[in-house]
């Protein structure tokens, strides 16, 4: 079954009006992580994804040209063995492809800007991905009615120099899948994330030198964490920035340990921003932890939201589950609506904040480097009002179609696209690699 189709985002919202806002002081919900007996040592895995070097080339393959070889992207991929590289000239590409038997396949565009697929609104993925080790590089993907760039249920995957912009649920995503990396990617107008990896622990995964705009969320990590790390990108003019978080509709809950560094997040609320799922309900606020645990943010630059800049609040699906031992260091934090650091009410303890450059913080000095033994119930009950303006129907909301088009000047592609195709990540072998 492929995940996060319409149906799932209705199902979604099904449970969490059920339990609604009364799951916070009751209401029958269960308690599925109270804290107990943790000292705050972190999870079962380290929140960061180490370095691993670059990845190497492939010393035995071969090229399948399109078009000049092959019509379609599609015919070329049938054709293509492990390790081999389909390298697609300029052109606008009216299909959807499927990698699903040939492993270690690299399908490269000749320029990022001008190989184009296209969906015509009609299609559902530009490319489903359920091989291993399968890369995708230097090219667009536009107007398909689910993703842009999926893949699900591998192990090793890439996306590099990759734009998606204007597609209905994701950008760039990864579901179930391990040993992965996305940089050097653009994507905007998706009324899910625009970059995604999610139900995966450990990951081992990497974002890095990636740009969101003009998404429900920018990045979004649904029960994904360990050997995870979210680093040196630019999370603009979402309705919600960086959002790790816990539902009970994909596996293993809670979210549980990814490291958030050196990003710049700034003025995530923008109202016109498409949105089908939960995008509004994280609407002003830049990173946003809900229902996460064990995580580490650190070193990033987080300005200009219309709620909070750096928030922990809890999650509420069929279960309830309250962020716990996040840590929160080193962050630049301004102009923030209602407060620059803020941790909701109920949370499960060991939530430390500290020496953060900030002017304001819900409960007061929330900055002291030290645990809290309470958050503040109010900065969960504005983010609840909001999630309850979703469900009636009253949020704003723009149209994925019609949602603005990438800064195309730029978007750098890649040098050498006629290089020999690389591995997917490399595996050193360690806990990390």
């Amino acid at each position: 079954m492929v995940p996060h189709d319409e149906t799932e985002h209705y199902s979604r919202r099904d449970v969490l009006r059920t339990v609604g806002a009364g799951g916070l002081v009751g209401g029958g919900v269960q308690f599925a992580y109270d804290g107990e007996g943790d000292d705050g040592a972190g999870g079962d895995y380290p929140p960061g994804q180490p370095d691993r070097g670059p990845p190497r080339d492939y010393e035995d393959y071969t090229v399948h040209r399109v078009p000049e070889s092959f019509d379609t992207i599609q015919a070329a991929v049938d054709a293509a063995g492990p390790r081999d590289l389909v390298l697609v000239g300029p052109g606008v590409y009216r299909e959807a492809v499927t990698v699903s038997e040939t492993d270690r396949l690299t399908i490269r565009g000749t320029s990022r800007n001008d190989v184009v697929l296209d969906g015509e609104f009609e299609r559902e993925d530009a490319f489903l991905v359920t091989a291993d080790g399968v890369v995708l590089e230097n090219m667009t993907a536009r107007h398909y009615t689910r993703n842009a760039f999926f893949w699900t249920g591998v192990e090793g995957y890439r996306g590099s120099f990759l734009t998606a912009h204007n597609n209905r649920l994701y950008g760039v995503y990864a579901f179930d899948s391990v040993h992965g990396r996305f940089d050097n990617s653009y994507a905007s107008g998706h009324t899910d994330s625009g970059f995604y990896v999610g139900q995966c622990e450990p990951c081992h995964a990497l974002v890095e030198n990636v740009r969101a705009e003009h998404n429900a969320v920018g990045y979004s990590g649904t029960n994904a964490g360990g050997y995870l790390t979210v680093r040196d990108s630019v999370w603009r003019n979402n309705m919600g920035g960086v959002v790790p978080n816990s539902l009970d509709t994909e596996a293993n809950p809670p979210q549980d340990s990814v490291r958030i560094e050196g990003n710049l997040v700034e003025s995530n609320h923008d109202a016109d921003a498409p949105d089908s799922a939960f995008g509004y309900a994280a609407f002003g606020t830049g990173i946003n932890v809900a229902g996460g645990r064990n995580n580490v943010v650190v070193d990033n630059t987080v300005r200009d939201h219309a709620n909070f800049g750096i928030v922990a609040v809890p999650m509420v699906d069929a279960n309830l589950y309250e962020p716990s031992n996040n840590r929160f260091e080193g962050n630049t934090v301004s102009g923030s609506g209602r407060a620059d650091l803020a941790l909701g009410e109920p949370q499960a303890g060991g939530n430390e904040f500290v020496d953060n450059e900030a002017g304001s913080a819900r409960p007061a000095r929330l900055n002291g480097g030290f645990s809290l033994l309470a958050g503040d119930p109010w900065v969960t009950l504005v983010l609840i009002e909001q999630f309850l303006q979703l469900e009636l129907g009253a949020s704003p909301r723009g149209d994925w179609q019609t949602a603005p088009e990438p800064p195309f000047d730029e978007l750098e592609g890649m040098a050498d696209p006629e290089r020999a195709p690389r591995e997917a990540v490399r595996r050193n072998g360690g806990g990390g690699s």
